[in-house]
This record gives structure tokens, C-alpha cells and sequence, in this order.
């Protein structure tokens, strides 16, 4: 969140007193009000408290990041403090901190700096959704007590809320160590996952998760994204398997256990999520996974739940999410921990959100032509580009926006899976004067509901008529025999934009 009570703000304040109370202020109290951090810049401060900050201005000095520091924004910055490098540098046999490469202590330092500023009072039990500027996550954890105490990663604040003029510091008592190796590296130094290390090993799912970065064209690259749930070597011995072959002969159906037909290739790619989701993020919902046309189902019940299908006459059962096994971050992904063997499972139809906007390749303020969207997986336009924007209408919503307004445009997503059932299907967007009145949508193809108009209208307080608001358009209800993916393409019959945020399909059962 973005502090609101900045020194504008306090000097509002001030002037007020003093015209109420003329007689009982002077401009030596006036003076006093005000803080020396407000008047400071981050490596200013940091300058300022040299005897508690020493080495960490050394680091900004030599990875020229003082200067970052010392410009106007917004930053979140969790400051380790010289006895958290003595200890970083006894921990990586080092005598000082010049030792390092300098591209590791760049790194070090964006690793520890959010392009937002938090206070600690808004701090959340989980990740931290906004990213370093290296482009990672933090998790924060509280004691039992309550705020008392706040970890980030294995750091404890010990300072909070530090207010300079260009953000928020928390002074920490560890340096933050950056996420380097892939998902695989984490789950190979972590341990005990050897029987799954090795099952990704022979199915060939390790060459596809140790890949962090995917190059598109020689101008869009992004992070590959996995979830990861699996078993410790502890949870598979209690179900008999000591190695990888015990969970072969258990799974696989046919010789080659690369075929992402065979039951054991389909059984560890159901582990796997392709997207970025930590325990905080998880929800009730079916998610997709890397095993073709299989969702595994979440639950939220005090615990986070994985739906198995139980043997004929059990009924339903769950595996259980370990939270102290869980959120293990990589460069490309997090994994957590189960502790029963996870079964494939043909989920329920559950309530399901579909966003719209959200595609690797693209970037938010960004336009891309027609032919650049060739590249980007997931969504198929023509006669028009895409304007990936902020909502005008809320702050921090996004949108796809068609780039051009002359009727004939066309936009289809590619949707991820569906578990076999009967929706009602809602579509969400932003409405604008200057959006198409009418357009048609078509799922699989097939003509999906009425047509209706991206520009909708309401009677406001008052009597004037609002179109500038967010809004949703049913668009019909589905009957999917089968567990699989699908399309939905909006078309415009009429001149204006397009502009897309989310599908809602909500499950009927009769």
C-alpha cells in the first residue's frame, strides 16, 4: 500500500493547528514536528546511520546502486544491517564483501527493494505479491504471538516502518540470500525428494522445469512458471516405494515412460501446475496441470486440500498441503509439500474465474501489433493488435483492450482445461463510450448467447447515464461432456473496442 501521510501532507496539518491556535504555536515547535528521515532519501538515511549501515552503503557503492536509492519513487526497501553481513560473510567463507562478483551483489541488492512502498501493518501471512526489482517473491511469516515478530524469508525486521522520502525501510538481521537455480535445483538441495527428483528425471518433465527463461523472438522473452506438489521420500516409503522403480512398476502401462500417455508420465505431471501459485494464492478451483486434459482440484477448509477420488465405496478423499514444508521458492516456480501420495483424479465441476489478460510474453502498458501477437501463446487476434492496460475505471485492474476500432476485429483465448459438467458463463469486462456496440462470442466456435454491446449503460444518481463502469454480460449456459480445453472468441459487428478482463463459470447442478 502507498503511504498516504507524506510530509505534504503533514505540512497541511501544521498550518491548520497554527490557525487555530495562533498563540500556541511557534516556529521553533513548528520545526520540531518534523523528522529527519522525511527529509532523506534512502541511501541518504542509510548515510546517515553509517555506524548500523556500514557495509550496505559499501555494496550500493560498488554495484552503483546508490543512486537508485537516492531517487524519487516509491520503494520498499528491507535494509540488512552490519551484523547480518558479518554473518553473510562468515556463512560464505568470505572476509569482505568485494569478494563477491558484482553481478551476484547487483542482484543482492534489487533482491531486497519492492518498487512499492509496504508498511509492515499491511503486511500479509505469505508471499508478498509484488516482485523484487530481480523479479522474484518474499514470504512473510509471524510468530504465533502475532506481529510481534515478522520474518521476510529467514530474516526477522527488527526495525519497522521507517519512513524516508522516497519510500519505506524495514532494517532487517540477515542478508536475504537471491533465488538463483531452477525449481529442480531447489528440489534437489532441499531434500528428501529424491524418488521424485529422479521420476522427473525419467519422464523428461526435468529438462521443461530447469528451463527459467523462454525466448519468443529476439524482443519477448519471459520466467517459466511451475507449481510443484510433491512427496517426501518419507511419504512414498510409507506407502511401499523406496525408489523410482517401485513408483514405475506402480503407474506405468506401457514401455515407454516418456509418452505423456503413459500412466506414470500422466501421474508426475499431474504434480505439476504450469503458474506461479503460493499457499496465499491457492483457492477453492480446479487448476490445470501438465498431465493432458487433467485438473487437479483445491480446497480451502482450515487446510488446503488436494480432491482424490477414493476406491469404489470410500467415497472422497484428500491429501493435505504441509505449510512448514511449502513455499520453497525457485527461479521459476515454488513447490510444496503433500503428505500422502497424490492420485490422478477426475475432479468436480467447481466455480471457476478465468483471467483474460493474463499471458507470458506481454507486458502491462504495452501495445502489440497483429503479427507480435503471433508469438504469444494462448490468444489469436486479427484485424487488430492488443493494448495490455491499467483499468481507467480502478486502479491496479488490468484489461486487454483491442487496438483497433473498425468492425471485423476479432480476439480468442485459448481456456485451460474445464472438468466435464453444465456452467452458466459470464464474461467481465471494463465499458467505455468508445467500445463497440455490438459484438457476437463463440465457444469451440459455435455462436455463444445473443450478440450484445461492449458499451453498457445505467440510469446513475442523479439522472444522468453512466458508461464508464465495470460490468458482465451472460452469455449462455454449457453442457461439456468431457474434461478438456476450449476457446472463446469475441467478434465485433460494429465499430469501437474490444475490451476483455474475465470469464465466470459457475456450475449448475440439477
Amino acid at each position: 500500500m502507498i503511504r498516504s501521510f507524506k510530509r505534504y501532507d503533514l505540512l497541511v496539518w501544521v498550518m491548520a493547528m497554527v490557525m487555530l491556535f495562533p498563540s500556541a504555536c511557534t516556529e521553533e515547535r513548528y520545526d520540531e514536528i518534523f523528522f529527519e528521515e522525511e527529509e532523506l532519501l534512502i541511501s541518504a538515511y542509510l548515510e546517515a546511520h553509517e555506524d548500523t549501515y556500514g557495509t550496505l552503503i559499501r555494496v550500493l557503492e560498488l554495484t552503483g546502486l546508490k543512486s537508485t536509492l537516492n531517487a524519487y519513487g516509491h520503494y520498499t526497501f528491507f535494509a540488512p544491517d552490519d551484523e547480518a553481513f558479518d554473518t553473510f560473510l562468515e556463512e560464505n567463507g568470505k572476509s569482505s564483501i568485494e569478494e563477491f562478483e558484482l553481478d551476484y551483489l547487483i542482484n543482492l541488492v534489487k533482491y531486497h527493494l519492492l518498487n512499492i512502498e509496504i508498511e509492515s501493518s499491511y503486511f500479509r501471512d505469505g508471499v508478498i505479491q509484488d516482485t523484487t526489482l530481480s523479479g522474484d517473491h518474499l514470504v512473510v511469516t509471524f510468530s504465533e504471538g502475532g506481529l510481534e515478530t515478522i520474518m521476510v524469508n529467514d530474516g526477522m525486521i527488527t526495525e519497522r516502518d521507517v519512513y524516508v522520502e522516497n519510500g519505506i525501510l524495514h532494517r532487517i538481521d540477515r542478508v536475504l540470500t537471491p533465488i538463483m537455480g531452477s525449481i529442480v535445483d531447489r528440489l534437489e538441495d532441499e531434500g528428501p525428494y529424491s524418488v521424485f527428483c529422479d521420476a522427473l528425471e525419467l519422464t523428461g518433465l526435468k529438462d521443461s522445469l530447469d528451463l527459467i527463461t523462454i525466448e519468443v523472438n529476439e524482443e519477448i522473452s519471459y520466467r517459466s512458471r511451475f507449481t510443484l506438489f510433491v512427496e517426501s521420500d518419507e511419504t512414498y516409503a510409507v506407502s511401499g516405494i523406496q525408489n523410482v522403480q517401485d513408483l514405475v512398476d506402480r503407474y506405468s502401462d506401457s514401455e515407454d515412460v516418456t509418452d505423456k500417455q503413459n500412466g506414470f508420465y500422466r501421474y508426475v505431471a499431474y504434480h505439476i501446475i504450469p503458474d506461479l501459485l503460493f499457499l496465499n494464492d491457492l483457492d477453492t478451483f480446479n487448476y490445470p496441470t501438465l498431465a493432458s486434459n487433467m485438473l487437479i482440484n483445491v480446497s480451502i477448509d482450515g487446510d488446503i486440500l488436494l480432491y482424490q477420488q477414493g476406491d469404489e465405496g470410500n467415497g472422497e478423499q484428500f491429501v493435505r498441503v504441509i505449510p512448514e514444508g511449502s513455499n520453497r521458492q525457485a527461479k521459476n516456480g515454488t513447490f510444496h509439500q503433500i503428505d500422502q501420495v497424490l492420485e490422478t483424479s477426475d475432479p468436480p465441476a467447481v466455480y471457476m474465474v478465468i483471467d483474460l489478460t493474463n499471458y507470458q510474453g506481454i507486458s502491462l502498458g504495452r501495445q502489440y501489433t497483429e503479427k507480435e501477437m503471433e508469438d504469444i501463446s494462448g490468444i489469436r487476434v486479427e484485424n487488430t493488435g492488443i493494448y495490455f492496460r491499467n483499468s481507467i475505471l480502478s486502479d491496479g485492474e488490468t484489461n486487454l483492450q483491442t487496438t483497433e476500432v473498425q468492425a471485423g476485429w476479432s480476439v480468442e483465448f485459448s481456456l485451460p482445461p474445464i472438468a466435464r459438467g453444465k456452467y452458466d458463463v459470464h464474461f467481465h469486462w471494463a465499458s467505455y463510450p468508445t467500445n463497440t456496440n455490438w459484438a457476437q462470442a463463440f465457444w469451440d466456435g459455435a455462436r455463444l448467447g445473443d450478440t450484445f454491446s461492449f458499451e453498457h449503460q445505467k440510469r446513475w444518481p442523479g439522472g444522468e447515464w453512466k458508461r464508464d463502469y465495470n460490468t458482465s454480460q451472460y452469455l449462455g449456459r454449457l453442457v461439456l461432456t468431457d474434461t478438456e480445453p476450449h476457446t472463446i472468441r469475441f467478434a465485433s459487428l460494429m465499430d469501437g473496442y474490444g475490451v476483455f478482463d474475465y470469464l465466470v463459470l459457475i456450475p449448475i447442478n440439477d
